[in-house]
């Protein structure tokens, strides 16, 4: 497919210019805009601010439509606020005429590898520290998509996306993605290695992502995706499928790295791009202190998982508790009849918020106690799982959905795994012998999540949230 560059105005030189690259230039009337950039194809809209009847109004009406598109802006005027106002508009370049090759690009500006790998993290040695910097990287130019963008544009998008979501009451999403550090590297990594392992990277997170979702880089050098009208879940949905698109480039050959991904919502997690960006950067520092990324649970099966958490052995978090009950009680486990129980109160709270719920019943049967409480619990927007052994008929679960699971460490093991849009929660507990049990429950939703993940997996379930 020939590249598209769509011209609006006058535009001097830009069709000169772009067919040496290669690209087909199409002058398109302001009023027939919006027709043509229904068609597949277009990479970017060049706007003679000069020659166009209220410019700012078209570019925030195409970027409003069309996130990821480059906008072009070119202009006589050279004052500040003229060119802040088309930035503010959602242009992602702004070119005082006459315009030429250097000038006009698309992606002009493109980002640089990170400067600092955090020290302590494995595989941190001076030597890569040093030969990561952006004069190292200059080539890095020539080799990024046009759509991945500079940490002006990513920041002044961020800002009019909360303004878009502010007006029309609608969510929308942010992924910081942070590069960790390369493993196991034991040479002087090259720089042609360097440039085609971040090329791989950003190209596969692309490759995953919509058409509407903006990635580029912040001021520190983080990878950040933009989700318009993305709710949290849909977040969490969106990190899980980054994570296995980029599983090759960081798990595979070398060299390779540990990425850490973080996702936050608006208005759920902050009220202006700065402050959402801010909690995403701080949810990276909460991965790194938790247990998960502390254990290695990444690499770890569900069971051996759930054993290291039961022995209470290498962590000291206060959310992440080992306990024992039966001792002092006569009844242990209507105790566990009663959390699951009070799991649901908490969905019946606010029955429109989402979330995901397994609850580990051992055996399926008609008069399960939880199966009164589902009775009662009325329509709500969290998906509801009863997991045990049993035979496949019809129980009546109106809100919840049965999964018969034959396997011998589920009859022994209670558990409550429940993700949801403000909190999380697990508890799991393995009967040793008679009426008493090892427990350990937690709130932290990095494990929460991770437990759910594998669980799916183990059992071969859909993997869903």
């Amino acid at each position: 497919m020939v590249k598209k560059v769509v011209a609006v105005g006058s535009c001097s030189g830009v069709e000169e210019i772009f067919s040496k690259k290669g690209y087909d230039v199409e002058r398109v009337a302001q009023k027939n805009l919006l027709d043509i950039l229904k068609n597949e194809g277009v990479e970017a809209v060049i706007i003679d601010m000069d020659d166009t009847a209220r410019p700012n109004v078209v570019i925030s009406g195409i970027r409003h439509l069309y996130p990821g598109l480059w906008i072009t802006a070119i202009a006589d005027n050279t004052e500040e606020k003229h060119r802040s106002l088309a930035f503010r508009s959602g242009a992602s370049s702004y070119i005082i005429k006459p315009v030429n090759e250097e000038k006009l690009a698309i992606g002009a500006e493109e980002p640089s590898m990170p400067q600092d790998l955090p020290e302590g993290q494995p595989g941190f040695t001076p030597e890569i520290k040093r030969q990561i910097n952006p004069a190292a990287l200059d080539e890095s130019k020539k080799i990024f998509p046009s759509r991945f963008y500079n940490a002006f544009f990513i920041t002044e998008y961020g800002k009019l996306e909360v303004l878009r979501a502010e007006r029309y009451n609608k969510n929308f999403s942010i992924i910081l993605t942070h590069i960790e550090g390369f493993n196991n590297l034991k040479r002087k990594l090259e720089k042609k290695e360097l440039l085609a392992f971040l090329k791989e990277l950003i190209k596969m997170m692309m490759h995953t992502l919509r058409n509407c979702d903006v990635t580029g880089m912040v001021e520190d050098k983080k990878i950040v995706v933009i989700l318009p009208e993305t709710d949290y879940f849909g977040s969490c949905v969106t990190v899980r499928k980054l994570k296995k698109a980029v599983e090759n480039v960081t798990t595979k050959g070398e060299p390779y790295a540990s990425i850490l991904f973080s996702n936050v919502s608006y208005p759920r997690d902050g009220k202006g791009y700065g402050e959402l960006l801010a909690a995403a950067d701080k949810r990276i520092q909460e991965q790194r202190e938790g247990i998960w990324l502390k254990l290695g649970f990444e690499d770890k099966p569900f069971w051996e998982i759930i054993s290291i958490l039961l022995q209470g052995k290498g962590y000291e978090e206060k959310d992440t508790t080992p306990f024992d009950i039966g001792k002092g009680f006569d009844q242990p486990v209507f105790f566990l009849d009663r959390l699951q129980e009070m799991m649901l109160h908490e969905i019946l709270r606010e029955p429109k918020k989402k979330g995901i719920l397994y609850l580990g019943a051992r055996k399926i049967t008609a008069n399960l106690p939880i199966l009164k409480a589902l009775d009662s619990l009325g329509i709500t927007t969290a998906k509801i799982f009863i997991v045990g052994e049993g035979e496949e008929k019809k129980w009546n679960m109106p809100n919840a959905t049965p999964l018969y699971l034959s396997d011998a460490r589920l009859l022994e093991t209670f558990f409550i795994f429940f993700l949801g849009e403000d909190i999380s929660y697990a508890v799991v507990c393995k009967e040793r012998w008679g009426e008493q049990y090892s427990c350990f429950h937690t709130v932290d939703p990095y494990l929460v999540e991770g437990l759910i993940n594998k669980f799916q997996k183990e059992y071969s379930l859909q993997e869903q949230l």
